[in-house]
């Protein structure tokens, strides 16, 4: 009951229906090395040019693809001049299945493999906000060779240091099974990174982002957004156009 109560907390999927997507979003099924699937939507459009790279874009605990689409994401990703992919984690919208760290970490290698086979010819660079910034740090560690850049979007150093900073220690440690350690996969990765931070936020610590900014260990750009807090980041304008600016640099 304690781990379930636990999963419940980090993974509050939305009861939101997730239909087909409306074009110009198309519909991708990722196979999953778990033996499971992951509902993705992608977007390209055609006029982009051969040298424009392709983005994942991994949403947080708290989202799915047709609340990204209600919010308008797809659009402002669509602005960034790259082609696109967001999935929907084990256990979020149609995605079957149960979700979990293994499970996060699956979607993201089946991200990669689907980018790399739909868009050979383009430069990979791997997107998170929350949670997704924790799956996109794992994801760029797991895949040295294939991804040439990272963006995180309000990012922790460890799922553990931002859960003592709601609830007290010992329940922590008591509930807690999952670790999602992006300070020890930062240390790791050697391509470009943009990282992202509200100045106030109030669920992850600006101090977290600003670590993993100082322990990438190849470049990096950190940004912290004055006057943002956690769940408005993305509200900012400052935060689109740095993205745009970092993928157009690549």
């Amino acid at each position: 009951m304690i781990e379930s109560f636990a999963r419940q907390m980090l993974y509050p999927a939305p009861p939101v229906a997730v239909p087909s997507p409306p074009p110009p979003l198309e519909e991708v099924w990722l196979e999953l090395a778990n033996g499971g699937r992951a509902c993705a939507w992608a977007r390209e459009d055609p006029a982009l040019p051969p040298q424009a790279p392709v983005a994942l874009f991994f949403h947080g605990n708290g989202e799915n693809l047709e609340t990204l689409r209600w919010s308008g994401l797809f659009d402002q990703l669509g602005g960034l001049g790259a082609a696109i992919l967001a999935p929907d984690y084990p256990g979020y919208g149609r995605s079957p299945g149960v979700p979990s760290e293994e499970g996060l970490l699956a979607t993201g290698d089946a991200a990669v493999a689907w980018a790399r086979q739909r868009h050979p010819e383009r430069s990979l660079v791997v997107c998170g906000w929350s949670l997704g910034a924790a799956l996109a740090i794992a994801t760029v560690d797991r895949h040295p060779e294939e991804v040439r850049g990272l963006i995180a979007l309000s990012a922790w150093t460890t799922l553990a240091e931002v859960a003592v900073k709601l609830f007290p220690e010992f329940a922590v440690k008591m509930m807690l099974r999952e670790s999602y350690d992006s300070r020890a996969a930062a240390r790791r990765i050697r391509v470009p990174a943009l990282v992202v931070h509200g100045e106030h936020d109030d669920l992850i610590p600006v101090t977290q982002g600003q670590e993993i900014a100082s322990v990438l260990g190849g470049a990096a750009r950190w940004v912290h957004v004055r006057g943002a807090s956690h769940n408005d980041l993305l509200a900012h304008r400052e935060v689109w156009e740095e993205m745009a600016r970092f993928l157009s640099d690549l």
